[in-house]
């Protein structure tokens, strides 16, 4: 699936290629996503296999997953909004886009300039409703993020979406797990990842072959590894 990104720079650009090379990626994505889910399953269970292809099933749990990493992402977002705009946000950066367009209008041509046309209180109001936003987006990106992963094993585990939606079954999940082990386990995971990553980059640095050896070993890699360590990190959730 990443070959829609690679090719064009090896020179080959074609508009119909890439449209189809496109959706070919969107397709694989969900079967790649599909399959991680059976991974995190075979890890909570404590297998020492990998599970085996079945590219409609992978295809059709992998655009369950998709939903319900939406869902998940959705709700914290719809609340920054409300707060983003009870906190007066939009209000006070209409305010300033328009007062800024005004004075750009009138011969402003430099910051200060422009700057000294805004109204303070627009900029208080503006800085105070940003701070607020961006504490309260951080504080549930993290709690959110959290059930995601809790809500992604509970549906891999009994292959119902609806699992993934119990809130009060995936709260008790995590306090059961430990909420520091959890974060911890998480961190040291993505950085070990990120580490892979540096990796497959000088990899990528390999003439021509360099690539394809990241696209085709290493990422696939990591997603076993990332995957199985979440389901291992579950596996005495029941």
């Amino acid at each position: 699936m990443s070959l829609s990104t690679v090719l064009p720079s090896y020179g080959v650009k074609n508009g119909t290629l890439s449209i189809i090379l496109t959706l070919v990626t969107l397709v694989v994505a969900c079967i790649v996503l599909g399959y991680s889910v059976d991974v995190i399953k075979g890890g909570t269970e404590g297998e020492k296999t990998l599970p085996d292809f079945d590219y409609v099933k992978n295809f059709v749990i992998g655009i369950k997953a998709f939903i319900l990493d939406l869902i998940y992402f959705i709700i914290p977002l719809i609340i920054v909004i409300v707060v983003a705009s009870a906190s007066g946000l939009f209000k006070s950066l209409t305010k300033i886009v328009y007062a800024s367009s005004d004075a750009i209008a009138n011969g402003a041509n430099n910051l200060t300039m422009i700057m000294a046309k805004v109204p303070n209180s627009a900029v208080a109001t503006f800085s105070n409703a940003l701070t607020i936003t961006l504490i309260v987006g951080i504080i549930l990106f993290i709690i959110f993020s959290l059930m995601s992963f809790t809500a992604m094993v509970r549906f891999a585990k009994s292959g119902s979406g609806i699992e993934g939606l119990r809130f009060k079954e995936i709260l008790k999940d995590m306090l059961k797990i430990g909420i520091i082990k959890i974060i911890v386990t998480l961190i040291v995971i993505y950085i070990i990842a990120f580490a892979m990553f540096l990796v497959i980059g000088l990899i990528g640095l390999i003439p021509y072959i360099g690539v394809f050896i990241g696209i085709f070993v290493g990422v696939p890699f990591i997603i076993l590894y990332v995957y199985r360590a979440i389901g291992l990190l579950y596996a005495d959730a029941e």
